[in-house]
């Protein structure tokens, strides 16, 4: 479509605006032209046209010499001849001027007609002025002059009535006037009908303007009012097919950008609510735990240590005791001493969980962290029967404190595994991007529950499949992403959908500036 933009509906607008302005001046200065050629031919014809009367005093003027009666003496004669000649000068003067003023008359179809006659009329004149001028020589003989005289009078009576026989030009004067009120009328209808046209087409052009243009830009008005008062589910509609539909199209889609972005933000509101919430209980937890782990070490500590004497010497003090009686006492000093360094292995734990100081932190290679962890993973017998892929495509360096990020892949690693079924596969991907690091691990184990996902990094919650496990794991493993600066969230479609790990760590330690 040729008004598909704005610009070409300008372009349009501004097309019709030039033809009615052009279409208006052209009539008006035709009308005008022909106004100005008809005032013209009238002045001409009235001022400047030569008249009929100009060649009849030319003539007249012939007689007066002719009709003198000199005395008959040669003076006389003579007289009668100079007046006559000057005369006749003179009429051939006038005739002269007649002629010049009809060369110079406008070449109309009367004019044209008229021509020829006036001058064939002009031509007959010439002759009988040439022979007057022959006669009139005879005018000083006494003896000729009479006869002379006559004849010279017949001749001056003949051009007398040629010049009745001109065509009188100002005769044409009613077809001027015929011909200018037919030109009046003709050039008043030009202008009636192309000022109609114009009106016609400037109605036209506003409808256009207030369609294509107007409207739209009305409606995306309200539209931006309905929006600014919170209906961000409004959307505009447009079928103009031009900037304005494409402006409501990046409209609508700001909108719903805005609304995507307002749902962002609730979910990140009620995300680092639930951080909150759960770094104030991690703290109340931590300082608790810290308190516990301390206070349990010291008696586990003892109960340790007595328990693996008293293994030590039990052959000696069951010495005359029944078999019965040794493997039931080796049996629970066995269970003593593993619950017991059970015990160990859990304060140990509450003990990490609750040191949030910071650990000096430097430049490693995070794949070569990840290879180790799955090196060492490979050579448990427990998860033989599972798959591990990952392929780096070299270094990848990162601030970071190892032993930490080591902990974090080590626990992310063995609860992929442990939620896998034989020939289970745990895909780890590594990508490095300008700023930070995104480390990627995917499982086809047993998928999570949406109350799994919400509580996945709660203190002490688990669901491992065999009913071990402290539920601390995760928790840690948040909290030193955390101190690192990072991020990690877990997603899962459901239960037997496997689960997927988002690890992003900033490839620089971040410096808080504090005020001096």
């Amino acid at each position: 479509m040729f008004t598909s933009t704005i610009r070409r509906k300008m372009v349009v607008g501004l097309t019709v605006g030039l033809v009615m302005l052009v279409t208006l001046a052209l009539s008006g200065i035709s009308g005008l032209r022909s106004y100005r050629d008809a005032v013209n031919d009238l002045d001409y014809t009235i001022n400047q046209a030569p008249r009929h009367a100009d060649i009849s005093n030319a003539i007249a003027i012939l007689f007066e010499p002719l009709l003198l009666n000199p005395t008959d003496n040669r003076s006389g004669a003579e007289f009668q001849q100079r007046e006559f000649r000057q005369r006749l000068s003179e009429a051939r003067k006038r005739i002269q001027e007649f002629r010049i003023k009809l060369e110079k008359l406008p070449a109309t179809p009367d004019n044209r007609s008229r021509r020829p006659v006036t001058d064939a009329i002009l031509a007959d004149i010439d002759r009988r002025f040439d022979l007057l001028e022959a006669l009139q020589a005879n005018l000083g003989n006494l003896k000729l002059r009479e006869a002379a005289a006559h004849r010279m009078l017949y001749e001056v009576s003949r051009l007398e009535t040629l010049t009745l026989q001109v065509p009188d030009v100002r005769a044409g004067l009613n077809e001027t006037l015929t011909r200018s009120r037919s030109v009046y009328h003709s050039r008043f209808w030009l202008v009636c009908s192309t000022s109609s046209i114009a009106a016609l087409l400037f109605l036209a052009l506003v409808r256009y303007g207030y369609t294509g243009v107007f409207a739209p830009l009305r409606k995306l008005h309200q539209g931006a009012i309905r929006v600014a008062h919170g209906d961000f589910d409004y959307r505009l509609q447009m079928h103009t097919e031009d900037e304005m539909a494409e402006l409501a199209s990046a409209f609508n889609d700001m909108t719903q950008r805005f609304q995507e972005m307002m749902r962002d933000l609730d979910c990140q509101v009620r995300e680092r609510s639930r951080q909150l919430l759960r770094s104030e209980r991690l703290a109340d937890l931590g300082l608790l735990s810290a308190g516990v782990a301390h206070e349990i070490n010291n008696p586990l500590q003892a109960i340790m240590m007595a328990s693996g004497s008293l293994q030590q010497r039990a052959p000696e003090f069951l010495a005359n005791a029944d078999e019965a009686d040794v493997v039931v006492v080796e049996q629970y000093l066995g269970m003593i001493l593993k619950e017991s360094q059970r015990c160990k292995e859990i304060t140990s734990r509450l003990l990490d969980f609750s040191r949030t100081q910071d650990t000096s932190r430097s430049r490693q290679d995070v794949s070569q962290i990840i290879s180790e962890v799955i090196s060492l993973v490979g050579h448990l017998g427990k998860y033989r029967d599972r798959n591990i892929e990952f392929h780096p495509a070299g270094s990848c360096h990162a601030e970071i404190n190892g032993s930490e990020i080591k902990q974090v892949v080590l626990n992310l690693v063995s609860n992929a595994l442990e939620s896998m079924n034989a020939g289970g596969t745990l895909r780890i991907e590594m990508e490095e991007q300008t700023d930070q690091l995104l480390l990627t691990f995917q499982d086809d184990g047993c998928g999570m529950t949406p109350e799994v996902l919400e509580n996945i990094f709660e203190p002490f919650f688990t669901q491992r499949r065999n009913g071990r496990g402290t539920g601390l794991g995760m928790s840690i493993s948040h909290r030193i992403i955390s101190d690192h600066g990072g991020t990690i969230e877990v997603h899962s479609t459901g239960e037997g959908e496997g689960s997927t790990f988002l690890v992003r760590l900033p490839r620089r330690m971040k410096v808080l500036q504090h005020a001096a």
